[in-house]
């Protein structure tokens, strides 16, 4: 029923929550620090069920800005969580073009480093840590339009 990524994202969110303060989450959720810390206690798998809710989940995530669980969620099921920059209200032109260059720079530096990096025929760890960065950095660019493209129709939709 469990696989390992289930039980590893568990202790994931245990390693949030001791780091945090299991008291001070205890206290937000409403709930016995041992409570909370047995409901995240991926040695207890078998011996009963883990049932750390999901509401309460949002609320470790939002309270502790940590989301590693949420990061090692998405690893599972072949999916990324990206920092997105949140866009004004009113877009303009300008600010339209400025995530275009922004695309573009971000884009062509990840490009150029893994080209860099392929070479000489090896990459090394040091080469593909950097390329894992610079195609961070564009994905970040891409999710930034996205989510203006969003918020644009968002509030073209709530101004009919």
């Amino acid at each position: 029923m469990y696989t390992d990524n289930h039980i590893d994202v568990l202790g994931i969110v245990q390693k949030t929550i001791k780091h945090h303060g299991v008291k001070a989450l205890a206290d937000r959720l409403g709930v016995r620090a041992q409570t909370l810390y047995a409901d995240v206690d991926p040695n207890s798998i078998g011996r009963r069920t883990n049932k750390l809710g999901l509401l309460d989940w949002l609320v470790v995530l939002a309270e502790t800005g940590d989301l590693s669980s949420l990061c090692a969620v998405n690893q599972t099921f072949d999916r990324i969580t990206l920092p997105v920059p949140r866009p004004a209200e009113e877009l303009t032109d300008k600010s339209w073009m400025a995530f275009c260059a922004t695309i573009a720079k971000e884009s062509g530096e990840a490009v150029a480093r893994l080209a860099d990096a392929i070479l000489d025929g090896h990459m090394s760890e040091g080469e593909l840590e950097r390329c894992e960065k610079e195609t961070w950095d564009a994905l970040e660019a891409f999710a930034g339009l996205y989510l203006a493209i969003q918020t644009c129709k968002d509030h073209r939709q709530n101004r009919e």
